[in-house]
């Protein structure tokens, strides 16, 4: 391309499309993604490539699905000779900066960035938390529930308040308005990638006073009914959620919904700082989360599954005079595709073979966003992988999405079947059904194809008895954290 551009990549923590007004939410107040929705692209079929903030960052950061990188959990660690994305832009030449949350385990809190402007909310992580799988198919173990009465106190503790999300959010949001007025009053310097990756409105669920009674009391009740799979009872268990008061459940939801627009509101004044130092013509701008919000739906919460709730995520594109505005587009895909398509965009190796990195699981949409050349817009894979090995699972499970049919298959136990275009809510699984046979079939094939559950099983097993030693002898990083680029 003659021109690369900048690019700005703005990410929330547990935000699901459907609790925002770009994707047709009534209730949930989001301006500043209305404005970027209506400059831009809105992909209507984004998932994440494991519904869990671990596993999902560091697919997102190297373009690649979980079982290829290793990472299975909130205890994993990304090895640091891992290329990201943020070492392919640095050395194409780019300046890289993230300011908040990308949930790095361990001692390396860089991965490729040449600046951290905030350090990193988990410190070093919980190395060696997440127990091995010791329950047997169908039961729950006690000794393996990470989740307990903490799990259900971040409801029990919902409503108004200032959580340690908001102060934290507020730097991101202040170090991102410094990085931006600090590259404008600098002209003809290197174009620069800045990951502004904000914490809520994941948990706790304290929202400020006037965000949270913005939705309290009216607070509609969740509305999808619980699954009938074995996994959904030991998550219910795993985080002690049952028998919960519709009390509670609401002003869980108001603190949630006040959280996006809280977030929503910081994202606005990254936004105009953008603007108004001029380089917002010159800026691709994304919008995406690392993974959706159960909410209640289906009788579950946080995340941990394949639910559209849990799996989807936003996908909001703008960048002026070559992105359409105000452009709905409903092609399947995900975070290792927007990996591609970014790199495409910069004019870099997206993982082909001329690619020095070597090859990613994602493929690029700029073809499919820009179409160039008289064949207009290219075909599309239209398919869609997750997968989860953490929280109450027994077995490594995956999820394919292709076109308008998902699949959710566990090893050793029953899978589900879901067509979403006759069934968006998910409350109807086809999967024994004979008239749906031959979906199945090809699906499963889709999801086995180069995912050897079997020996990902004792893969991961291996995995979990090296973990306490992990836990015994890690270190801890400054507050600031430490890399070659210092603290700006």
């Amino acid at each position: 391309m003659a021109t690369r551009p900048n690019i700005l990549i703005l990410m929330t923590d547990e935000h699901s499309p459907q609790w925002s007004a770009p994707y047709g939410n009534r209730l949930v107040h989001t301006p500043a993604l209305d404005r970027l929705a209506a400059a831009g692209i809105t992909m209507d079929n984004a998932y994440c490539n494991s519904p869990l903030c671990v596993p999902s960052r560091m697919s997102f950061m190297t373009g690649r699905y979980v079982h290829r990188i290793g990472a299975w959990d909130n205890g994993s660690v990304l090895p640091s000779d891992a290329v990201t994305w943020a070492h392919r832009f640095a050395a194409a030449g780019y300046r890289t900066a993230i300011a908040g949350k990308m949930h790095f385990q361990g001692l390396d809190q860089w991965h490729g960035f040449q600046s951290r402007l905030v350090p990193e909310i988990h410190g070093a992580g919980p190395l060696g938390a997440v127990p091995p799988w010791r329950a047997p198919r169908g039961a729950t173990d006690p000794a393996r529930s990470g989740g307990g009465g903490g799990a259900r106190q971040r409801i029990l503790g919902a409503g108004p308040g200032r959580g340690h999300g908001v102060a934290y959010d507020e730097a991101v949001r202040d170090a991102s308005v410094a990085f931006l007025r600090q590259r404008a009053a600098g002209p003809g310097a290197s174009p620069f990638v800045l990951c502004a990756s904000f914490i809520s409105p994941h948990f706790p669920l304290l929202a400020p006073t006037d965000d949270f009674n913005r939705y309290w009391p009216d607070v509609p009740m969740p509305q999808l009914p619980r699954g009938a799979h074995p996994f959904y009872d030991r998550l219910l268990d795993h985080f002690d959620l049952r028998g919960l008061q519709a009390e509670q459940v609401r002003r869980a939801r108001a603190a949630y919904f006040g959280l996006v627009t809280f977030v929503d509101r910081l994202i606005g004044e990254v936004l105009d700082t953008l603007e108004s130092s001029g380089l917002a013509e010159d800026t691709l701008v994304v919008y995406t989360a690392d993974h959706g919000e159960m909410l209640g739906e289906h009788d579950l919460w946080w995340k941990c599954c394949f639910y559209e709730h849990a799996s989807r995520v936003p996908m909001l594109l703008r960048w002026p005079g070559r992105l359409p505005a105000g452009q709905r587009r409903a092609e399947v895909c995900s975070l290792v595709d927007l990996v591609a398509t970014l790199l495409s965009y910069a004019g870099l190796p997206a993982g082909g073979p001329d690619d020095p990195a070597g090859p990613l699981d994602g493929d690029s949409l700029a073809d499919v966003l820009t179409p160039t050349g008289v064949g207009g817009a290219a075909a599309w894979k239209n398919e869609a992988f997750s997968e989860y090995h953490a929280h109450a699972s027994a077995h490594p499970m995956r999820m394919v999405r292709r076109g308008r049919f998902k699949l959710n298959y566990v090893l050793d136990e029953p899978c589900e079947l879901y067509d979403l275009e006759a069934d968006p809510g998910e409350t109807r699984n086809l999967a024994e059904l004979a008239e749906y046979a031959g979906v199945r079939a090809q699906l499963t094939h889709r999801v086995l194809a180069g995912w050897p559950a079997r020996r990902l099983e004792h893969r991961l097993r291996e995995d979990h008895r090296a973990r306490p030693l992990l836990a015994a002898g890690r270190g801890r990083p400054s507050a600031a954290g430490s890399g070659p680029g210092g603290v700006e």
